[in-house]
């Protein structure tokens, strides 16, 4: 059991890193350098990038998906800290690993929540 938690962990580090590739940084969004989001400089930067991933033909997969001002702004204040960046991107990291790993979604002979055969709450096939 221990190895596998431990292979488990190596796993989604692994992964987290290789989906955290792709994210772009606070310093990408705050145009002005003053350690802070405001909204026009979050959309400014967001269609930016947008506009750089289409221009090198690369197909924006979950641009419907993305995530709003607001969604990041927790606080509400009407500014995005680096703190609240950070925190959306691991919620975001996280969410695409379970998602990455079929949490939720069963595999093997179950379906249902769990991984593997007969784990989990599904009905067998």
């Amino acid at each position: 059991m221990k190895r596998l938690t431990i292979a488990t962990l190596l796993i989604s580090g692994s992964l987290m890193a290789a989906m955290g590739q792709n994210m772009p940084s606070f310093a990408d969004f705050d145009t002005n350098k003053d350690g802070k989001l405001t909204q026009k400089e979050f959309e400014y930067a967001q269609q930016e990038r947008m506009k750089a991933k289409a221009e090198t033909g690369k197909m924006m997969k979950n641009a419907g998906n993305a995530a709003n001002f607001s969604d990041i702004d927790t606080n509400g204040d009407g500014v995005v800290t680096r703190n609240e960046f950070q925190n959306h991107q691991k919620m975001q990291m996280q969410n695409k690993m379970m998602q990455k790993n079929g949490m939720g979604q069963g595999m093997g002979k179950c379906s249902g929540q769990g991984m593997g055969n007969g784990m989990g709450q599904g009905k067998n096939r």
